[in-house]
């Protein structure tokens, strides 16, 4: 016999001696589990270990041979398989509907009937090994295919997919193909354990949304493409979920919280060289220019332009600014200097159009005409003079307003920036004109003295008051700590001591790289150390909001000017509560607006600096009236007024 069939005699005697020798195999084979003379006191229920299930291999004499039927509670379908150990039965035997046991109408056995009871291989055993031991082979047979069919039977009937179909009751239509699902779970579910469904039972009988829900257990349909449109859905709905969580938390959180972040990078090498490192002076203060008024410099000042701490909170830097305010005895001296103001535009870099001439048009309605003057220094002074926008304003108020050429050897003459800027050394037009920009401001008011103001600012007050001291604005109300300052508005005298000094640490160091501010705020916050360093008393620091009230924290600055107005405007609703009113009010405090070189954007129709640009219109026209009407228009048409007027 094959070694795979022979039962060895261990557990052939060990299985025996299980048997109650007194029962006869024809009472064990026709008796059964569910029999009326069966005691479960008596006699216990055979346990379903896994030594038990197991159905030996043999070679059946007997490909169609019978086994006694099993009496049991309830019936199993058969499933023919092709997997079984030790078959050998061809494709055609297993499609053969005419065999000895098949039943052309059910594929469910019988439990009270006695015929041939097929196994999942599709034909019968005949049991040999355990006849010759002195057990009944039909009765051991009978045991062992119902210890050991009821773990696939159940497996088969527990199938999740409603849509596969048996191939027991797909080669037998009549065999259960109208058998419901229900039905089928009954039956395969009779030898389940109580907690093998109980999460699909109790699921079921969840509402809906528990049921739909990650781990409810799902809806009864448990077809493959139920499954993935239901997963897919709870998956886009947890998204859903935390996405809305996420948005309501940073709503609820920005309704408490203000959000104030500003990120630099900075080399170390780079702050040990230009930060930490004092440069030395040249002793420009020793030795000043004679043209330099140096009892001025030391003279009393009438007003306080340095607060002394950061004013970033709430409207106190507009309030600070306003406690500046003119001489009242400045209107009676006759001996007023004229004040020159400096202003420089890259005629090759943008054309000159309507949003450059807002700065002219902010000069003639702010300044006292008959003490000012503005000077407009390009690299093309006659293609300025032509532009069509700006010539109307040279013939009208030509009197005020000044185009001249930069010449950098004549503005380089006599300073230390001569040997490297003079006789075309150094190229310092830049792409942006950020470099030449920083450079001729400075080199201009060595010349000229007066105020320096860049084109992409918009005065809003006289700014006489101002010139009792020397001085640069501050960049912004956070501090930056190596770029503090700015000179986009700044004031100093002719042959400043304090020029002197930035000309030689610019002479000094390497040549700045293009599109950098290397001659600018960075230059203006070394020449302050270094002063210190040196016991001398540095040049002045104007509060930020004096010509940048946009640079400052969201409740205090002034709103973008190239938007709507804004709702709110310092805690105010802008009509109910007066915000537009607060707004007019401080921008009558401040001495300045920076638009930061935004040239492509253009004012909103209806927007604070449109109305305020266009209040400087009509103050022009009306005063052209009034110079028409006093005959104060000369035969070139220049406006030329007269003091007091």
């Amino acid at each position: 016999m094959d070694p795979h069939g022979t039962w060895k005699a261990n557990k052939s005697k060990a299985h025996l001696a299980q048997v109650d020798d007194t029962r006869s195999s024809s009472e064990s084979s026709h008796q059964g589990w569910s029999g009326t003379e069966w005691n479960t006191n008596t006699n216990p229920r055979p346990s379903l270990s896994s030594s038990d299930e197991h159905v030996p291999p043999f070679q059946p004499s007997d490909p169609y041979g019978s086994i006694p039927s099993i009496s049991h509670r309830r019936s199993t379908i058969s499933r023919p398989s092709l997997h079984t150990a030790g078959s050998n039965i061809s494709l055609d035997a297993l499609n053969n509907t005419q065999r000895p046991y098949s039943s052309p109408g059910s594929a469910i056995s019988d439990i009270n009937s006695t015929s041939p009871s097929p196994l999942s291989n599709g034909y019968t055993y005949s049991q040999p090994g355990p006849s010759n031991l002195g057990g009944s082979s039909t009765s051991y047979v009978s045991t062992s295919y119902a210890r050991s069919r009821r773990r696939d039977t159940e497996i088969e009937m527990e199938s999740d997919d409603e849509n596969v179909h048996h191939p027991s009751t797909a080669s037998h239509p009549g065999n259960g193909a109208g058998i419901s699902k229900s039905q089928k779970r009954g039956r395969g579910g009779s030898f389940s354990l109580p907690f093998h469904r109980t999460k699909r039972r109790l699921s079921s009988s969840l509402p809906w949304p528990a049921r739909w829900w990650p781990g409810g257990g799902g809806s009864l349909s448990t077809s493959g493409s139920g499954r993935y449109q239901r997963k897919t859905l709870r998956n886009l709905l947890v998204m859903l979920l935390l996405l809305g969580s996420l948005l309501l938390g940073i709503s609820t959180w920005r309704s408490k919280y203000e959000i104030q972040i500003e990120f630099s990078l900075f080399s170390k090498k780079w702050i040990k060289q230009e930060i930490d490192s004092i440069s030395k002076l040249k002793g420009c203060f020793q030795n000043p220019s004679p043209y330099y008024n140096m009892t001025k410099h030391h003279g009393a000042k009438r007003n306080m332009l340095n607060p002394g701490i950061t004013l970033k909170r709430g409207m106190a830097c507009y309030d600070f600014s306003s406690t500046i305010q003119p001489s009242p005895f400045s209107e009676l001296d006759g001996n007023r200097d004229q004040l020159i103001y400096h202003t420089y535009w890259r005629s090759d870099l943008i054309e000159f159009g309507p949003r450059q001439i807002t700065t002219f048009q902010s000069f003639l309605a702010t300044q006292p005409l008959q003490y000012s003057k503005i000077i407009l220094w390009t690299n093309g002074k006659s293609i300025l003079e032509n532009n069509p926008i700006l010539e109307p304003y040279l013939i009208k108020w030509g009197e005020y307003i000044e185009v001249k050429h930069v010449d950098m050897d004549y503005l380089t003459a006599g300073t230390d920036l001569e040997k490297v800027m003079g006789n075309g050394k150094g190229n310092v037009f830049d792409g942006k004109g950020w470099v030449d920009g920083d450079a001729i401001r400075l080199l201009v008011l060595w010349h000229h003295g007066g105020i320096w103001l860049d084109m992409d600012q918009i005065l809003t007050r006289d700014l006489h008051p101002l010139i009792e001291e020397e001085w640069v604005t501050q960049w912004d109300c956070y501090d930056k700590p190596y770029y503090s300052l700015n000179g986009a508005l700044m004031h100093f005298e002719r042959h400043s001591p304090y020029l002197c000094e930035a000309f030689h640490l610019m002479a000094s160091s390497p040549f700045p790289k293009p599109n950098t501010f290397t001659w600018g705020s960075h230059l203006y916050s070394k020449l302050h150390r270094a002063l210190l360093a040196a016991h001398i008393r540095p040049f002045g620091v104007l509060p930020w909001c004096f010509a940048d009230p946009r640079n400052c924290r969201t409740d205090n600055r002034f709103p973008d000017p190239f938007l709507p107005d804004p709702p709110i405007f310092a805690g105010k609703k802008w009509h109910s509560e007066g915000g537009r009113e607060e707004l007019e009010e401080r921008v009558g405090q401040v001495w300045s607006l920076h638009l930061h070189n935004q040239w492509m954007k253009s004012f909103p129709t209806d927007g604070w600096v449109q109305r305020l640009v266009d209040g400087y219109i009509g103050q022009l026209e009306r005063l052209e009236i009034y110079a028409r009407a006093k005959g104060l228009v000369g035969a070139d048409g220049k406006i030329r007024l007269e003091e007091g007027e």
